[in-house]
Parts: C-alpha cells; sequence; structure tokens
C-alpha cells in the first residue's frame, strides 16, 4: 500500500481531540474513488509521524558509551540528530542504558547497575552488584541482566531498597550476551555473542508473562553489535561506531547515523518507548473513538468516494491516557502517461548525454496534469535507496535501461516505467583519403553522344564495409556532405582533370558517416568495358554536318584503337575497312561514288577476338 502524508501537527496535551487534521493519501488504483489499505499500517505510520512533532511520543534512542556520555538520536527513522543528553565528569563508562515504563534512566558500567534522575545525576543507593554488560525492560517493569561471561540471562524487580526476586530467565547453554533483550510486537530480540566475530540476533516468542517459550537465528548481527533498541514499531542495533536499523522482513541493516568521536564507543542503546506499549485503534466517527466502540482493522476500503475522515486513537496501555487524531483519508488516482520511447542517438567515440525531459515532454498526455518525472539507472521498486539521475544523462554504453517514476499532484501515486537509451554506431567506412593514396571509382560509362560519365553509385561496395540496408548521397565538399547542401547527382560527368567526391552514408537509425573517393582521371582512355557501345542505326551523309559519318560510340579511346570496322552491302559486297579511332568514319561512299539509300551491314572486331555485326540504314 502506498500513503502519503502530508500535513503534520503539534500535540500538547493528553486525552484531546487534536484540532488539525492529518492528511494522508492513497492511491487510486482503478480510478472509482476507492481504495483498500492495511489500517495497521495507517496506525504505525501515525504513531512514527506524530512524535517528530510531540515530545509524548517522540522517537528516541539513547546511546551509553565508553567515557561515560548519554548521547540521544531524535527522530532515527526519518531525520536523526544526535544530541549529547549527559556528559561525564570523568566517572567511567558505561556498558549499558535501559528505560522503564516510568522513564527512568538505568545504567550499568560491569559492576553496579544505578538510575539516574532528571539533571544526569545518580541516585545515591546502587541497586544491585552484578559483571552485568547488558540491560533492558519489557513492558511489564521485569530488567533482563546479561552477563558478559555467562550463557544465562537473568530476570529481576526492581524496588527502591535494591533488586530482589531474581531469577534465571533462559539458559541458553553457549554464548554470552551481546547485546540487549527488548520487545518488538510480542516478541523478544536479543543480541548474543557465540564468539568474538559471530553476534547473532535471536527473536524469542514469549507469554504474557514474557516468559522464555523458544527462539530462533534470525541470522548474523554486524560486529561487536553492543546493544538492541526496540522504538515505536522498529529495531535498532547499536555497535561503537554507529547506529542501525535492522530491517527484520529482509534481516537487513540500514546506518542510521555515525559516532563522530570513536575514541568515546558507543556500548549501549535504549529506547525511549522501549518500556512503554501504545495501543493503536481506529474508528470511523468521533464519537466511536472517543467511547472506544465499533473499532475497524484489518484491510479496510473507504465507504465515500474520493475520501473520507477517520480517528485513530493512540493510548498508553499502562496509563489509560490516549489522543484522538484526525486523518483525512484523500484517493488520488495514478498518472495518466503514455509509455516512454527510447532515445537514440548515433555516436563515434565517446557515449552521448541524454536530455530525458524529452521523455517527460512525450509522456505527459494532459499539459494541465500536474506530473512530476524522476529517473533512475536503478528499478527504485527494486532499490528503494537508489538516488535520482540527472536529466542531462551521460550515458555509459552503447544500450541501457532506465526507469522513470511519475507522480501526480506530489501525492506518492506514482507508476514507474523503462525504457532504453541507445547510442548507435555509425556507419563503418572507410576512412578519408587524400591523393596521393586515394580510394578510386575505377568504372565509367559513355553515354549516346559518346560522353563519358561516372555513375557514384559503383562505389558503395568498396566505402561501406558494413552489411545492411543504407542509404548514399554524393557532394563536392565535406562541409556540404555534412550539412546535406549541393547534392550531386549518381550520374556525373567528370568537369576537372582532379575531381572528389565526398559519400554521405545514411543507415536504418538515421545514423551518418562521410567518407570520400576520386575518380580515375584516365577511365574514359583506358576503359576496356563495351558495355555501353553505341552502333548508330542510321546515317544522313549530306555535309549538314549531322550523321554525315557512321562510326561507333559509347567506347574508350583503348577500345577504338584495338577494334576495327568493316562494312558490306547486302549482297556481302566489302565497301569499306577503317579503325574507329584514327578514322571519322564511312560518309557513305564506294570508291568516292555515293551510294544509294539502303540498308547496310558492319562487322565489328577487337584485337582480342570480340566481334559484333549488325547493320544500318543509309537516307539520302
Amino acid at each position: 500500500m502506498r500513503f502519503f502524508l502530508t500535513i503534520l501537527l503539534i500535540i500538547i496535551a493528553t486525552n484531546i481531540v487534536c484540532s488539525q487534521n492529518l492528511e494522508i493519501n492513497l492511491c487510486d488504483d482503478n480510478g472509482d474513488g476507492y481504495s483498500n489499505f492495511i489500517i495497521e499500517e495507517i496506525e504505525n505510520y501515525v504513531l512514527q509521524t506524530v512524535g517528530a512533532e510531540n515530545d509524548y511520543f517522540l522517537e528516541e534512542v539513547l546511546i551509553s558509551t565508553s567515557q561515560g556520555n548519554i548521547y540521544s538520536v531524535n527522530s532515527p527513522s526519518n531525520n536523526p540528530n544526535s544530541t549529547i543528553l549527559c556528559q561525564s565528569e570523568g566517572g567511567g563508562g558505561f556498558t549499558d542504558i535501559a528505560i522503564d515504563s516510568n522513564q527512568q534512566i538505568f545504567l550499568c558500567n560491569g559492576d553496579i547497575i544505578s538510575s539516574l534522575d532528571d539533571n544526569c545525576n545518580f541516585f545515591s543507593s546502587n541497586y544491585s552488584y552484578f559483571q552485568s554488560n547488558a540491560l533492558s525492560f519489557d513492558d511489564l517493569d521485569n530488567l533482563y541482566i546479561g552477563l558478559g561471561t555467562e550463557s544465562y540471562v537473568l530476570r529481576v524487580n526492581i524496588s527502591p531498597t535494591g533488586i530482589f526476586s531474581s531469577e534465571h530467565w533462559h539458559e541458553f547453554g553457549t554464548g554470552s550476551s551481546g547485546g540487549d533483550f527488548v520487545l518488538l510486537n510480542n516478541k523478544m530480540y536479543i543480541s548474543w555473542r557465540l564468539s568474538r566475530d559471530n553476534y547473532r540476533l535471536y527473536e524469542v516468542t514469549v507469554n504474557d508473562e514474557r516468559d522464555y517459550i523458544s527462539h530462533i537465528d534470525l541470522g548474523q548481527l554486524p560486529n561487536e553489535t553492543y546493544g538492541l533498541a526496540s522504538e515505536l514499531g522498529k529495531l535498532y542495533g547499536i555497535t561503537p561506531n554507529k547506529l542501525f536499523q535492522i530491517d527484520l522482513t529482509n534481516f537487513t541493516f540500514t546506518d542510521i547515523i555515525q559516532n563522530s568521536n570513536p575514541e568515546d564507543e558507543w556500548y549501549g542503546a535504549a529506547g525511549r518507548h522501549e518500556a512503554i506499549v501504545f495501543t493503536t485503534a481506529t474508528y470511523i466517527t468521533l464519537d466511536d473513538a472517543q467511547n472506544n466502540i465499533n473499532e475497524i482493522n484489518g484491510d479496510w476500503t473507504n465507504t465515500i468516494v474520493g475520501g473520507q475522515t477517520i480517528y485513530i486513537r493512540i493510548e498508553n496501555s499502562l496509563t489509560g491516557e490516549y489522543d484522538i487524531f484526525p486523518i483525512d483519508i484523500v484517493i488520488t488516482t495514478y498518472p495518466n502517461a503514455n509509455q516512454p520511447i527510447n532515445l537514440e542517438m548515433c555516436y563515434e567515440d565517446t557515449y552521448n548525454i541524454f536530455d530525458l525531459t524529452q521523455v517527460s515532454m512525450q509522456m505527459q498526455i494532459n499539459g494541465n496534469d500536474n506530473l512530476s518525472f524522476t529517473y533512475y539507472n536503478v528499478d527504485p521498486e527494486v532499490n528503494p535507496t537508489v538516488n535520482p539521475i540527472l536529466t542531462q544523462y551521460q550515458s555509459t554504453q552503447n544500450i541501457e535501461t532506465l526507469f522513470v517514476s511519475v507522480e501526480k499532484n506530489n501525492s506518492g501515486c506514482n507508476l514507474i516505467y523503462n525504457f532504453q537509451v541507445i547510442n548507435n554506431v555509425r556507419p563503418n567506412l572507410l576512412p578519408l583519403s587524400d591523393i596521393q593514396s586515394p580510394t578510386l571509382l575505377e568504372s565509367c560509362y559513355f553515354d549516346q553522344d559518346d560522353i563519358g560519365y561516372f555513375n557514384l553509385n559503383d562505389i558503395e561496395n568498396d566505402i561501406i564495409i558494413d552489411e545492411g540496408s543504407f542509404e548514399t548521397s554524393y557532394y563536392l565538399s565535406y562541409i556540404d556532405a555534412e550539412t546535406s547542401n549541393n547534392q550531386i547527382s549518381e550520374i556525373y560527368y567528370l568537369q576537372d582533370q582532379i575531381q572528389e567526391i565526398f559519400i554521405k552514408v545514411t543507415d536504418e537509425k538515421g545514423c551518418v558517416g562521410i567518407s570520400n573517393f576520386y575518380l580515375k582521371l584516365d577511365c574514359f582512355i583506358n576503359n576496356e568495358s563495351l558495355t555501353s557501345i553505341v552502333f548508330p542505326k542510321f546515317i544522313t551523309p549530306n555535309n549538314d554536318g549531322i550523321n554525315d559519318f557512321w562510326n561507333i560510340k559509347g567506347v574508350s579511346e583503348k577500345v577504338k584503337r584495338e577494334s576495327t570496322i568493316t562494312i558490306f552491302n547486302r549482297y556481302g559486297k566489302l565497301l569499306y575497312t577503317f579503325k574507329p579511332y584514327s578514322n571519322i568514319g564511312w560518309n557513305g561512299t564506294y570508291n568516292r561514288l555515293q551510294l544509294p539509300s539502303s540498308d547496310y551491314w558492319f562487322l565489328f572486331t577487337t584485337n582480342s577476338g570480340i566481334k559484333k555485326t549488325g547493320h544500318f540504314t543509309l537516307k539520302r
């Protein structure tokens, strides 16, 4: 269950109804205005919260030290603050501290157990002499004493004249007391030392008279856990250098506050309310709370759409004094947001900085919704103590999963989404070359007018190292390629003697790489290809300068030098033979006589033995 407290109040007396309400926000799973929650969780939360503003319920852990000081740690579960309650005047150290139901403080130093007055003075009479190293009171004001070298625990009653009714509460058979014996939720918890480096947490089942029934070993505590403290539903441990909280659900430890003076070691601990039992009960009406009738408990769902006021009664079970706290239950729906999109950027040498506010804007459906977005690189539901990350996030690998908590109206009603930031690698291309060691496009072609050109796409397989689908474009300068300005056609007619071309390659992710190549200058001279060879379909030798001669087109000078053309009439008579490179071509004559309009035949032969035949028309 999620709830969020938004208003605090100050309690100034007992047996009163607090005039200022607490407001607790609960989250509505399905938008119907109702929320199911556990009453006990609300009660515990209120008990913890009111202590932050009221000394009567103030959450406090007292610590005794090796130099005889007593420290007070206020609000250890939410805002710990350490102050010196009593300062030593050189009287020696204290091995433990305990508090009875009357808030009387008791201390031991290994030999003497004494009580302390409100002015930090010891009473003149000491209660007993023991080799004691651990003290605790239960809710019946029984005092439990642990002896540093014995495997049993003593239980005694205190009187103004001394200790009496001493008994062996339980014999554990091995080990000795490492720390205290404190009650929490009708169980007793003990720090028990089996060896120098092996402190265990025992959970003891007790009856209503707090007699021992059985115990289990929950696991190993931090070394030198000399004290335990039970305070308002939470369990704490003390070592010489820190106070820590014990989570009994998963048996984990969270450091609360460090000892700032390592020479004054922390030896003992006690919760201010360790020997007091506060009972809590919840009611729908104020009259029921005052008369202590019609209590609601367990799983409960609000009976009024959108929330209602309930009343929590907190009572000291020993004195019967109580306070009533009106609690305004407010039901808030979860935020309505889009699923986050992945953020993708291209990179070459360093990983990118991603602007996560782009995700916030994309997720916001209604601009009037007061949504807050908090980002993490670890799932905050798995690790609630993880710190948020900056919205200008420096990525550290190709693909990372991030988490965003979306909260509505600062209500505590939040949803966790995940998305990815992806660094896409730019296309892998041949590096830029220079004219001294160029990447060359060596294939060229000729058009119908016998003009040479390059198909720039022919270089793709040489330039692009990666496999995949790419778009290519071509430019005459690197700046134009970067800015996609002045793109040139892939069918390119050479304009200069030396021509550098820049190729821009874009992959399916939109990532771009730029390389370059040069056009081979003598391609039109030395190309052996017959791919583009053209045999004209007709000849009109009328001396107008157009089609007056018949000759091949679309091949290099090399091909023209190494080939021969022979012209025949339709009957196979040889009319003319010439070299296409050194001769302008056939002009439609035989022995200087003009031949009539008709079809004529040709034989094209290269030095390498390639032959092509065909016919064309002579028109007069």
